[in-house]
């Protein structure tokens, strides 16, 4: 049916992930979200180095890996570039970037949306770091671009999320699916 199954479990073995894969997946979604350096800021559970060792471990039982990360959460343009040659090094196939959408009553809750050309820049970056790399546009994409939002793929995005996301709303697919046919992209 042209379907790539995949799937987001969090850290998981080789047992589980063989399983996974004995069952029909084919990519598996695990972002690094940051820089190793910066991840301790936004993550207490669990450690930078487990959820290498998840995309690592995925790599190796033959399936294609997603990961990426979230900007606007305080990181320096430094974390931004080091988590790109990071997702390089562990030979992702799929880049999904997400920008920071602040939540009221949340430890970031007070933080701004990064600038719609600062989010633009960080997708132009990471096409040239990662020129080989399918690189999505998700989270935070209308909040944070705005006006500027068909720009993405200017930028150099490929693709994007559509619908609604964890946390926050997104447009609607036809919304979505009326700015590539503006653009003048196949949908």
């Amino acid at each position: 049916m042209g379907f790539l199954p995949c799937a987001t479990r969090g850290m998981l073995e080789k047992i589980q992930l063989g399983q996974l894969r004995d069952a029909g997946l084919c990519r598996y979604h695990h972002n690094l979200e940051t820089s190793e350096a910066f991840f301790s800021e936004i993550c207490t559970t669990h450690t930078y180095r487990e959820k290498i060792k998840t995309i690592q471990t995925a790599k190796a039982l033959g399936l294609s890996v997603c990961s990426g990360g979230i900007f606007g959460l305080g990181e320096t343009w430094e974390d931004r570039i080091v988590m790109a040659f990071a997702l390089k090094d562990n030979e992702v196939d799929s880049v999904p970037i997400n920008f920071f959408t602040p939540v009221n009553g949340t430890p970031l809750g007070e933080k701004g949306l990064l600038h719609p050309l600062e989010a633009l820049k960080i997708i132009a970056i990471y096409r040239l770091i990662l020129p080989d790399r399918e690189i999505r546009i998700c989270g935070g994409r209308p909040q944070t671009l705005r006006e500027l939002h068909s720009y993405i793929f200017f930028a150099g995005a490929d693709g994007l999320l559509i619908g609604n996301y964890l946390t926050t709303q997104g447009k609607s697919p036809e919304e979505d699916i009326q700015m590539i046919k503006d653009m003048e992209f196949e949908n």
